[in-house]
């Protein structure tokens, strides 16, 4: 990684944070293009629900259910009203993740969240990004997706001098305009009126998720498609 893009993300943290400081992050796995890492988090309030127990099942019923919406291209469909929507996480990606995500809320502190950091590479686009964060609050989980197939150059269309990975830093947003996220089937998400607010820079990169309406609506599922 470049100095530059190195500094570059960690001054937009620090602007982000007000440079909150606390224990290193501890890494959980990692392999040539994932890492799973456990770190302090300054705004926990009065402690998140850790060690939380969500099952690898769970973890990757969550990521298949993860969707990104384009900003810039928020056109409604002529035949359903609605805007696009793209899944943010491939099967491999959910089958990948989810054992690593599961452990490491099990052993994650009530000040402490989990962060997921994966470099994709496609002919079509290249080199990008996936990254966040996910912690347990009450029965509720919390999925940061910061990033979902981002370009390390996508920030420099935002005033920034250099292309960013945030490697080290998996809640830093490269492009603060490119997508906002939200879950399938719409049942399990908590509206925002009625969850706690986690600060963040980007709300709309926030997705809270209701464990005990997913567990319903995983089993309602099942029995729809049992024959």
């Amino acid at each position: 990684m470049q100095i530059g893009m190195r500094f570059a993300a960690i001054l937009m943290v620090s602007l982000m944070s007000g440079c909150a400081t606390g224990p290193l992050p501890r890494a959980v796995y990692q392999d040539p293009t994932t890492i799973i890492r456990i770190q302090f988090d300054s705004k926990a309030g009065q402690g998140h629900g850790h060690p939380a127990t969500v099952s690898p099942d769970a973890i990757r019923h969550v990521l298949e259910g993860m969707r990104v919406q384009s900003r810039s291209a928020f056109v409604p469909s002529l035949l359903t009203g609605g805007a696009s929507l793209n899944a943010a996480f491939a099967k491999e990606e959910q089958d990948v993740l989810g054992t690593h995500l599961s452990r490491a809320l099990a052993e994650a502190k009530p000040d402490e969240l989990v962060t997921f950091y994966r470099r994709v590479s496609t002919p079509a686009v290249g080199l990008a990004i996936t990254s966040g964060g996910l912690f347990v609050h009450g029965r509720y989980l919390y999925v940061i997706l910061a990033n979902s197939r981002t370009m390390p150059s996508e920030g420099m269309s935002q005033s920034i001098v250099s292309e960013i990975d945030p490697v080290d830093s998996p809640l830093l947003p490269i492009s603060r305009t490119a997508f906002r996220a939200t879950f399938v089937p719409s049942t399990s998400l908590v509206p925002e009126d009625e969850r706690w607010v986690w600060p963040y820079i980007d709300q709309g990169r926030v997705v809270v998720i209701d464990l005990v309406q997913l567990g319903r609506d995983s089993r309602s599922q099942k029995s729809h498609t049992s024959p």
